[in-house]
Order: C-alpha cells, then sequence, then structure tokens
C-alpha cells in the first residue's frame, strides 16, 4: 500500500502544479483592467496609462483634435482625441495618458489634470447580470 502510494506522489505534485499554473495563466488573460475613478487621478497619476470609463457630458473641437469630457460617479475629466470623439451621452471606456496643464494666475495655480486618449475600448462585461 505504501509502495504504491510513493509512486504515484510525484506525479500527483506535479498535476498540481500544472494545474495552479493553468489557473493564473487563464485567470490573466481573460482579465480587464480595472478603470480608475476619476477623484483617484492625483500627481502620482501624471504619465501613467490609466483605464477611465463614465458618461460622455461634454464635446469640444480643437483645432487639429477633439476634446471631451467623460463623468463618473466621483467627478469629471477631460480626454483629448485625434480620433472622432464618441457621442454625446455615450457611455465608455478607454484608455489613457494622465497629463496635468498648469494655469498660474496671481498666487494661485487653477491648472487641472486631462487625459490622452491611446485607445477607445469595448465597455467591459458586466459579471452580475
Amino acid at each position: 500500500m505504501l509502495i504504491s502510494y510513493l509512486k504515484f506522489k510525484p506525479v500527483i505534485n506535479t498535476l498540481k502544479y500544472i494545474s495552479l499554473w493553468g489557473i493564473l495563466l487563464s485567470s490573466l488573460i481573460g482579465c480587464e483592467p480595472s478603470p480608475v475613478a476619476i477623484a483617484q487621478i492625483t500627481e502620482k497619476k501624471i504619465g501613467k496609462n490609466v483605464y477611465i470609463t463614465g458618461k460622455v457630458v461634454h464635446i469640444a473641437p480643437l483645432v487639429d483634435n477633439f476634446a471631451y469630457q467623460v463623468e463618473d460617479a466621483t467627478g469629471k475629466i477631460w480626454v483629448v482625441t485625434a480620433n472622432k470623439p464618441p457621442q454625446f451621452g455615450q457611455t465608455i471606456y478607454i484608455k489613457s495618458e494622465i497629463k496635468y496643464q498648469s494655469l498660474p494666475f496671481a498666487e494661485g495655480d487653477f491648472g487641472g489634470f486631462y487625459s490622452l486618449e491611446l485607445e477607445q475600448l469595448p465597455l467591459p462585461v458586466d459579471e452580475d447580470g
């Protein structure tokens, strides 16, 4: 009895190892990056790529680009794009780079964060419904 157990122990350990790696890799392949709440965009995010989701509440044509404002439950941010902007009222999911534009006035800074659209993505699938 003990001899047959010892023969299969390495095989069972190898199967456990393979199945754990398989679960890990399959979960990573199917993962969509979580969107960042607009209120969480701080100086630490400047120059970094983030994913944002929200509703388009304003659209503004620029000289060579467009800008549109996205709103989520926590705030609003302007997004600059070289592509065709999404439609007003549309809920979007984008990959973007966070920027900051300083607007010094008197003794204060009235600047703000904005985002450069890198890619418009399909909305994440809601796993609850």
